[in-house]
């Protein structure tokens, strides 16, 4: 086997690469976004991007470097270079807090510490202050006087050090956020030094305290014109990968036009304004095109520890989420440990605009790869691995295939007996009881649905493939009768008579008292053909 013959260059893909210099000098593939930069830079304005993980926050904030920087060779044939006409150099100060442990104060000191360090070390700068704050106003003031020019001050993932603490003892987080509010607060103290800032990180934790009255920052996040700053467009991707789509399918034996369909319901979807074209997860593409194959990139790349404590200690109905109708207040708004965690999961990433309407935005899935993670993330955090992903997801999907409704029923309530109620909520109606088995169905790779409205109602939960449909109806200590007869009073099964596969009613009853599923009704039927 030519184990470099392998059918296409898998060298051109950038595999978490986030440097500009390094994509432009090794010819990776770059999504041109320097007419972004160009329209940012034409003022001495304070920015700030949300933007989920591995999004192309990183790589925005590097390219802007180069820019300021001057190193013009960067951009040739990329749309700046025909823009810009003067590519005045300015000292650049980029912080990057994206890695390292705040878990403590000395932590997070020892971090800004060490990159003003690195800082003053690429400026050739002397420093005398010993605090973080110290440091950095110092660093600017030196900067500016050394060069004569204005400085650039460029921060990636500002709110790393805050989140990591947002669930510890409230005297460690107090400590870190009034330590980072210091810090950012020399920017408004150096503004007569500065040119341009931009901070960027994935949540809004709140401009008022933790900027300390930096209050000419200005929120791009959900501004139309910047829909796609960070992420790949529709046309940026055919204008980039059109050969790459090609080889995609040669390779895995289908269609162009069925793997552009798969590329869209995997990794498509993203929405970050009122009006705008959906956005591709720059990350899971650029990884899909490299192994010529589809995966939960995105996902499988790491999971925040302030998301996985917020999915943990949530009160949400996860099977509502989609579609769920907010204010901006909401999604953008102050997160703390006690908010709505709808603004947290959307600024994550795990949830993306799908709609807005008189000040209200829808929001849900942005596609298949981060709806199937959120269940994975949601099963690991509300049950025990090793009982539920170990017996119950292979067996359910098998017995869901085999046309085994009655061995659905008992997978299903050996996933309720396994569910942690130590650390999470108790199943004490009906919507709870939904949702847990909606994400543990879900989770576990099928077809499934809750709330399935037809004419006559709603389907608690309906469950399909190729050959079987399963209608469910569940209800809280009453009797798997009830269930069933409000199945066949509203006629749930009607919507499906026409359809050819074979059809399960399903009645359930959940007893609080036993926490478990303690009566069950199965009736089959047959579904007819039009």
């Amino acid at each position: 086997m030519d184990i470099f013959n392998l059918g296409y260059d898998d060298t051109r893909y950038p595999d978490g690469v986030q440097d500009f210099a390094t994509l432009r000098n090794h010819n990776m593939v770059y999504v041109d976004k320097t007419a972004y930069v160009y329209k940012l830079t034409r003022k001495p304005v304070s920015y700030f991007l949300s933007r989920p993980r591995r999004f192309g926050k990183s790589l925005l904030l590097s390219t802007i470097e180069a820019y300021f920087q001057g190193r013009r060779e960067l951009f040739d044939g990329l749309a700046i270079a025909k823009l810009e006409q003067n590519w005045t150099v300015h000292p650049v100060i980029r912080i990057d807090l994206s890695r390292g442990i705040y878990s403590t104060i000395k932590d997070a000191e020892q971090r800004l510490l060490s990159q003003m360090r690195s800082n003053a070390l690429a400026l050739n700068v002397d420093l005398t202050e010993t605090t973080p704050d110290g440091q950095f106003y110092e660093l600017i003031e030196k900067a500016y006087l050394k060069y004569g020019q204005s400085v650039v001050v460029l921060i990636d993932e500002y709110d790393k050090p805050i989140l990591e603490t947002r669930y510890d003892a409230d005297e460690a987080h107090k400590g870190v956020h009034d330590l980072m509010r210091g810090f950012y607060g020399c920017i408004k103290s150096a503004a007569p030094y500065l040119r341009f800032v931009m901070i960027t990180g994935i949540t809004k934790v709140s401009h008022v305290n933790v900027f300390s009255g930096l209050n000419n920052l200005t929120d791009i996040s959900l501004q139309p014109w910047c829909n796609a700053i960070c992420g790949i467009s529709e046309s940026e991707m055919q204008q980039c990968f059109a050969e790459d789509m090609i080889t995609f399918a040669r390779i895995n034996k289908i269609f162009p036009d069925e793997a552009r369909a798969q590329f869209k319901r995997y990794y498509d979807g993203y929405r970050f304004a009122e009006y705008g074209e959906n956005i591709y997860n720059p990350y899971s593409v650029m990884l899909a095109f490299q192994n010529m194959k589809f995966s939960n990139y995105w996902f499988t790349s790491g999971n925040p520890k302030h998301l996985i404590q917020e999915i943990s200690r949530s009160k949400l109905n996860f099977d509502s989420l989609e579609g769920r109708i907010v204010s901006e207040h909401k999604l953008m708004g102050l997160v703390t440990p006690d908010s709505n965690p709808i603004g947290l999961l959307y600024q994550a990433g795990y949830l993306t605009i799908k709609g807005y309407e008189a000040g209200m935005y829808t929001v849900g899935f942005p596609n298949k790869e981060v709806e199937s993670g959120f269940f994975d993330t949601l099963l690991m955090v509300q049950y025990s691995k090793n009982s539920v992903n170990d017996f119950s997801g292979d067996n359910i999907r098998e017995a869901a295939y085999r046309g085994d409704a009655k061995r659905i029923v008992q997978l299903l309530d050996q996933g309720l007996i396994d569910y942690n109620y130590d650390q999470h909520k108790d199943i004490d109606g009906e919507a709870v009881l939904n949702s847990l088995l909606y994400g543990l169905v879900h989770a576990f790779g099928l077809d499934v649905q809750a709330e399935y409205h037809i004419s006559n109602g709603r389907i608690d939960m309906l469950i399909e493939n190729n050959r079987y449909i399963y209608l469910f109806e569940f209800k809280v200590n009453k009797s798997a009768a009830v269930a069933m007869k409000q199945i066949n009073e509203k006629e749930y099964a009607n919507k499906f008579k026409y359809d050819g596969r074979k059809l399960f009613k399903i009645g359930i009853n959940y007893n609080t008292e036993k926490r478990c599923i303690d009566d069950d009704l199965i009736q089959e039927e047959a579904t007819g053909n039009c």
